[in-house]
């Protein structure tokens, strides 16, 4: 029998506050017991911030976990085999990153919809983010 590596799935928005870390536990927790790791960056984050008081609440509330989170640049990740933005520009800075990922492998989290950022809105705004990277994420394929 021949171990595979795992898949590499990398989650990606602005500031990796709010929608990448909530899309990178609901993905983790939608593929567990799968060969997949997740992981999230953000195209202008500043390392080490925590994941966005409100974001964490929603997560929460739907039984996820993003207390520990710790916003990470995208260019300081390792390069992933699976790339998911939240908005066109996050696809864009994700080539640029990872220019030698193959057709196809950067994409939409929810092609050909955005993912809407709820930062500096209320909690409303919140669970509605959530809700549609949920949904995007229980949709997700990995080939």
């Amino acid at each position: 029998m021949t171990d595979t590596p795992p898949t590499h799935i990398l989650m990606v928005c602005s500031g990796n506050i709010c929608r990448s870390p909530f899309a990178e536990v609901a993905a983790a927790e939608r593929f567990k017991g799968v060969n997949v790791t997740v992981s999230s960056a953000g195209s202008v984050a500043i390392a080490g911030q925590p994941a966005n008081a409100l974001m964490r609440d929603v997560a929460t509330e739907q039984g996820l976990d993003l207390s520990n989170h710790e916003a990470t640049p995208l260019r300081l990740v390792a390069q992933p085999d699976l790339v998911f933005g939240m908005e066109h520009e996050h696809l864009i800075a994700a080539r640029r990153t990872f220019p030698d990922l193959p057709p196809g492998s950067i994409r939409l989290l929810d092609h050909p919809h955005a993912v809407a950022d709820p930062y500096g809105r209320d909690l409303t705004e919140y669970r509605a983010s959530a809700a549609h990277i949920k949904a995007a994420v229980d949709r997700l394929t990995l080939s």
